[in-house]
């Protein structure tokens, strides 16, 4: 091997360790949170997204929850355990609004989308998972695209997923993988 192709292997390697330990980061959107009319909860987690939601929602930075969650069993929504769970949170009932069919990212923002046009929401936070913030991102931006709703995005820290060191432990490392191939789901056109 001549030394010009061992330099670009080199870099090559190089380049591909940098994207791989970065890989965690990469999927952690960290924006200033805005004030919104509303700030939407997806489902899909053990409770820390409508901990994130609620804790903005009573520093005011919006005056509708909207909670976005399909049928997890039987005929029991997520969109129902989750208002219960706001409600022990002191979100009051006036203000919430259910979306309750969404199974999966792209729903959540279509389903969502359709229900909030009866309401004078003109902008929303969207609070997921820190790890699922990107690909939340990359749909709400498409589906949303001509609603004329201004969005903003808040990621509620996962107990099991490190974006420093996404390896450090089997949940934070299948978080990883999922996530990546859920995006490029989508972006091949798949509705995750």
């Amino acid at each position: 091997m001549n030394k010009k192709k061992f330099v670009i292997l080199i870099a090559l390697a190089v380049v591909l360790l940098l994207l791989l330990v970065n890989a965690g980061k990469f999927l952690v959107v960290e924006e200033a949170v805005q004030k919104a009319d509303a700030i939407i909860v997806l489902s899909g987690d053990r409770g820390e997204r409508v901990e994130k939601a609620a804790e903005l929602y009573h520093q005011g930075y919006g005056k509708y929850f909207v909670i976005s969650g399909g049928i997890i069993y039987n005929d029991v929504t997520a969109a129902e355990l989750m208002k219960e769970h706001a409600l022990k949170l002191g979100v009051p009932e006036s203000a919430i609004i259910l979306e309750d069919r969404a199974d999966s990212t792209y729903e959540n923002a279509d389903f969502t989308r359709k229900v909030i046009k009866s309401y004078p929401i003109d902008s929303a936070i969207v609070v997921s998972s820190n790890y699922h913030m990107k690909r939340v991102k990359m749909i709400f931006e498409r589906d949303f695209e001509h609603s004329g709703v201004k969005l903003y995005y808040a990621g509620a820290k996962d107990r099991y997923f490190n974006k420093t060191k996404w390896w450090s432990n089997n949940k934070s490392i299948m978080i990883t993988v999922n996530e990546y191939i859920k995006m490029a789901g989508y972006a091949l056109g798949k509705n995750y």
